[in-house]
Parts: C-alpha cells; structure tokens; sequence
C-alpha cells in the first residue's frame, strides 16, 4: 500500500492508500473518487507535467491530477 494525493481543479484532493495492483484505469474508472473530486467521467491522469498511461501503476506516483478531456467535435 502506498499513500497518494489525486487532485481535480484547483482546489480539490484527496488522499487514499492504493494496493500496488491498481492501475490509472482502475483509478479513473473509480466513481467514488471522481465523486469525492466532483470530477467528470472523462478525465485523463497527469502527473509532473505527463500524461499518464491506463496500464501505469498509481503507487509509482506521489500526485495525480485529473484533468477533464477536451471534447472533440467532428
């Protein structure tokens, strides 16, 4: 278990211990943080300026910040 601050927006964060299992998929697929957060569902997982990849562990990273998805019209 590790301890990791996930961030939405400017003023919104929590910090949850994660099993070394999860993933960043399993963590934006996770409606009780998006809630906690006031997140949307699409939103992408940044940290230290990197998108991160849906198969990268959460563990590995001390702050995560959601970022909404720009919406794309064709």
């Amino acid at each position: 278990m590790s301890t990791v601050n996930i961030r939405f927006g400017l003023t919104n964060q929590v910090t949850r211990d994660f099993d070394e299992s999860i993933t960043v998929s399993d963590l934006i697929a996770d409606r009780s943080i998006l809630a906690a957060l006031s997140a949307p569902e699409s939103v992408t997982a940044v940290s230290g300026g990197e998108t991160l990849s849906g198969s990268d562990y959460v563990v590995d990273y001390d702050t995560i910040t959601l970022e909404q998805q720009a919406s794309s019209k064709a």
